[in-house]
């Protein structure tokens, strides 16, 4: 029987020394690759002048579906004394951030821009917002509170969820960057109807986590300080009035220690007012 003789030794030396050389042309190969595939976009590509176009078509689908969203009829008196107080105070609490001294020059809100208020006539009690500045509340949520310093921390939160990328960040998760983009720069390819399922995600289905929630606090006890003479706890009344079925609470969920929180935030010259009796005089009194 013969016996078949290999030259292992030769034969893998051989091979064993084109390893290195196999690798390092692989690894070449790949990083030649790579340097000619453009990157993908980044959320940093959706600017604010991007946002806000975005909250302006999703405020046009809003407007285009009085069902989903029957608005308080500014042509009414009493409706309109109520949007025009609102719109004032809203205007307040967001005037800094919409100077956005902070940014860099070309990506910046549009100061010209104003951020707006629209009340839903809806007996359920709901608040919501959408890019570029559009605060939105439901008469139910009004009539369910009784001083300033209630609505003006709504406003002051909502108005930090928009400009500290927080509503951003959960768009980009529920629907990528490219899709994003592709809505504010291919408006003609996106329906009315799917911008209008986007607001009402916005509204009903997008859940900030707890931990969020407390981070946005912080920023606007800030906010509420430096642009009123509010008291920063507006938030302890509204826990108070809303049950956790709400959409409000339930889409920015409380946690356990908020107030205690909230006091130990070290804020110099804070204001104490709670009510000027405005909030009765032009909401209250005209729902």
């Amino acid at each position: 029987m013969q016996t078949l003789k290999f030259n292992t030794p030769d034969k893998y030396n051989t091979f064993n020394g084109w390893i290195p050389l196999l690798l390092a042309y692989l690894f070449f190969f790949a990083m030649a690759c790579e340097e000619g595939i453009e990157p993908g976009p980044q959320p940093e590509d959706i600017t604010k002048e991007k946002r806000e176009r975005l909250g302006n078509l999703i405020h046009e689908a809003i407007l285009a579906a009085p069902n989903d969203f029957p608005l308080l009829d500014r042509s009414v008196k009493g409706d309109s004394v109520i949007q025009n107080y609102l719109q004032t105070i809203y205007n307040q609490a967001t005037y800094r951030i919409r100077l956005d001294r902070s940014s860099i020059s070309d990506n910046r809100w549009d100061l010209d821009r104003p951020w707006q208020v629209t009340v839903i006539d809806d007996p359920n009690r709901f608040a919501f917002s959408a890019p570029g500045g559009y605060f939105y509340i439901s008469s139910g949520f009004l009539a369910g509170l009784s001083k300033g310093y209630e609505i003006y921390y709504l406003m002051a939160f909502e108005a930090i969820n928009i400009s500290e990328d927080f509503l951003l960040k959960s768009l980009i998760r529920e629907y990528n960057i490219s899709t994003i983009l592709s809505l504010v720069d291919h408006t003609d390819s996106f329906s009315p109807l799917a911008l209008a399922e986007i607001a009402e995600f916005i509204q009903k289905d997008l859940i900030y986590e707890s931990s969020i929630v407390r981070e946005i606090d912080e920023l606007a006890a800030q906010l509420i300080c430096e642009t009123s003479v509010f008291n920063r706890f507006g938030i302890i009344p509204i826990l108070d009035v809303i049950n956790f079925r709400e959409q409000w609470r339930d889409t920015r969920p409380s946690y356990s220690d908020r107030l205690e929180y909230i006091n130990s935030l070290r804020i110099e010259d804070c204001g104490t007012v709670k009510s000027t009796g405005a909030y009765k005089k032009f909401v209250l009194e005209n729902l």
